[in-house]
């Protein structure tokens, strides 16, 4: 989908973090982490990450625009084509599956085909764990990096 067409909220960058707030006054954090650590061939790829500042216990009224507002980081990260992101599905309030289905939603509906997604899951102490590579079709490791995705996801996230 083009950014154009998006309604995303005003964003802004600060250091590596982008902030937004949405019109129920809840502000998000959107993050890369360097996964280098994970994997030695993860050059350019980083782990993505959201925060939101309310409990997770509460629920997240229904808001088009943070996805909107999500997938403009986005195009604006994946404009450098040799970079990759990790998304893993955080487990520590068991909403894991619900945040995979998110992303699910999220990739059908603003995917154009230039990035490629690839899925995984395993079970480890904290319940099921849902992680996703993303990369840019033309990635030209893209092999080398789906590989190195599976083989962390084999060793239940820990670094190689």
């Amino acid at each position: 989908m083009e950014l154009n067409s998006l309604h995303p909220y005003s964003f802004s960058k600060i250091d590596d973090t982008y902030i937004f707030t949405t019109k129920h006054g809840i502000i998000y954090h959107v993050y890369f982490l360097d996964a280098h650590v994970y994997h030695p061939n993860f050059k350019n790829t980083f782990i993505f990450n959201i925060e939101q500042g309310i409990p997770s216990t509460q629920k997240t009224p229904l808001d088009k625009r943070i996805g909107d507002t999500i997938v403009s980081i986005l195009v604006a990260f994946f404009k450098t084509i040799d970079n990759a992101m990790v998304m893993v599905c955080d487990t520590l309030d068991g909403r894991q599956l619900k945040r995979k289905m998110r992303f699910d939603r999220w990739f059908k509906e603003y995917s154009n085909g230039e990035i490629e997604r690839f899925d995984a899951c395993a079970d480890t102490d904290e319940g099921q764990m849902y992680a996703s590579i993303y990369i840019n079709s033309n990635n030209i490791n893209k092999s080398s990096l789906v590989k190195s995705f599976y083989e962390i996801v084999s060793n239940d996230f820990y670094p190689l």
